[in-house]
């Protein structure tokens, strides 16, 4: 498994294959943050693992060459966190994107460019949110016969989450799909947003959303409680199927999932 380790907005180890090419660029007089840039040239699987101290910036740009098939997985933890992310996924290649995120507080702006035909982007998040969460994802879908999926799940466990997703689909990109689903498992009364956004200017193209906040349904706690389970051991196992669903994770991640949902439910 190709692996990047970076603490505190630097990075620290990077065991990779020659399918995957990184440069590393420390802030200096020019650039205001650190920046990684990764170019994936190859059929490639990669570990991105984030964890920082003290509040930190970094901004990072992933190129997908064409006709390649590419998964990242990103593991986050730690305190708050400026970052932004631009994807490039050129011509016939697919980018499946899985964040698991446990943040004291993060401002995350990603912005997707399908720069190629038949490019696509599978985006999955998952988080458990502490602090203010706010998330702004775009996708871009420059070129025709283009899919986008993005699949924004959170529980908030103190104060506030931000969804905010928008697909541009320009005049002339023909045959696009995209798809949004955006979930929010309020525990708190903190407030929590989602916005949806669908900019089309084409009609040849395939286009839905969809926008929930609420809590877990009372029949479904009750189900399990009837079986003996507790109140709260319910809502873990409620929220370990909402975080896990449509994630592909080692055992080893999916312990890790467990020992962090340990800290609220156990």
């Amino acid at each position: 498994m190709n692996k990047i380790l970076i603490e505190n907005d630097i990075v620290v180890s990077a065991e990779l294959s020659s399918k995957i090419k990184i440069s590393f660029l420390e802030k200096s007089e020019d650039f205001a943050v650190n920046k990684l840039v990764v170019d994936i040239l190859k059929d490639s699987k990669l570990e991105i693992i984030y964890h920082n101290e003290s509040a930190s910036k970094l901004d990072i740009l992933i190129r997908v060459s064409s006709n390649v098939q590419a998964k990242i997985t990103e593991i986050r933890t730690g305190n708050f966190m400026k970052i932004r992310y631009r994807y490039e996924i050129d011509t016939n290649s697919t980018l499946f994107l899985q964040k698991i995120h446990h943040i004291e507080g993060i401002r995350e702006l990603d912005t997707i460019y399908l720069n190629g035909e038949h490019a696509k982007i599978k985006y999955l998040l998952k988080t458990i949110s502490t602090k203010r969460e706010k998330y702004d994802i775009t996708v871009y879908h420059h070129a025709k016969y283009t899919e986008s999926f993005v699949q924004s799940n959170g529980v908030n466990v103190e104060e506030t989450l931000d969804f905010h997703v928008s697909s541009v689909v320009p005049p002339g990109m023909s045959g696009a799909y995209v798809d949004q689903k955006n979930r929010i498992v309020n525990l708190t009364d903190g407030k929590c947003n989602i916005h949806p956004n669908l900019f089309i200017d084409e009609y040849d193209v395939s286009a839905n959303h969809s926008a929930w906040i609420g809590t877990f349904k009372e029949d479904e706690l009750f189900y399990l409680q009837s079986r003996g389970i507790r109140k709260k051991m319910a809502i873990r196992l409620l929220v370990k199927g909402f975080l896990l669903s449509n994630l592909d994770l080692t055992n080893k991640r999916k312990e890790e999932i467990d020992n962090i949902m340990d800290q609220y439910w156990r």
